[in-house]
């Protein structure tokens, strides 16, 4: 499948413009390679100024493991609404925040390596298999060559919009 070409990088604005969340739980930096309804990629910079790491935990800062899974979570709802979006022949982004829906299941993770200020995510989510509006979601996280998560997930996408 080729990548339309509004869909081949989306920035932060992008990301805003296709998903419900907010500061501070807008976790997408950028996504950097994507096929629409099928799988894509996405970078977060981990920053000192985080709130999150003044509590988790005070002189050896970890970012959040609960954190990674919403990464990958924010993702597949980037892949899923660029499908929808491509299917219909539409690029307006922010059509595709009404079809967010929920995190279903969390299973077989992973947490293969602590995550630290300075790092920068490489965020993968691939859609292996749908029943209705039901999708598993294989996800993993990478620090240059160290993987440093895996997951599978259930997600909803939601079609009562």
């Amino acid at each position: 499948m080729t990548v339309a070409p509004a869909f081949a990088a989306l920035d932060a604005d992008d990301i805003a413009r296709m998903l419900p969340h907010r500061h501070p739980f807008l976790l997408l930096d950028r996504v950097i390679e994507l096929e629409p309804g099928v799988a894509g990629t996405a970078i977060k910079n981990i920053s000192v100024s985080d709130p999150v790491l003044a509590g988790h935990f005070p002189g050896r800062m970890i970012y959040p493991g609960v954190l990674l899974v919403e990464c990958i979570a924010q993702l597949a709802a980037v892949v899923y609404g660029s499908g929808a979006l491509s299917a219909a022949g539409s690029a307006d982004l922010s059509a595709a925040a009404g079809r967010v829906g929920y995190l279903a299941e969390i299973s077989r993770v992973k947490f293969l390596q602590p995550v630290r200020p300075g790092d920068q995510l490489l965020i993968k989510a691939k859609t292996t298999t749908r029943v209705g509006s039901l999708m598993s979601v294989q996800g993993q996280i990478s620090v240059g060559r160290d993987l440093v998560m895996t997951a599978r997930l259930g997600v909803t996408e939601r079609t009562d919009h």
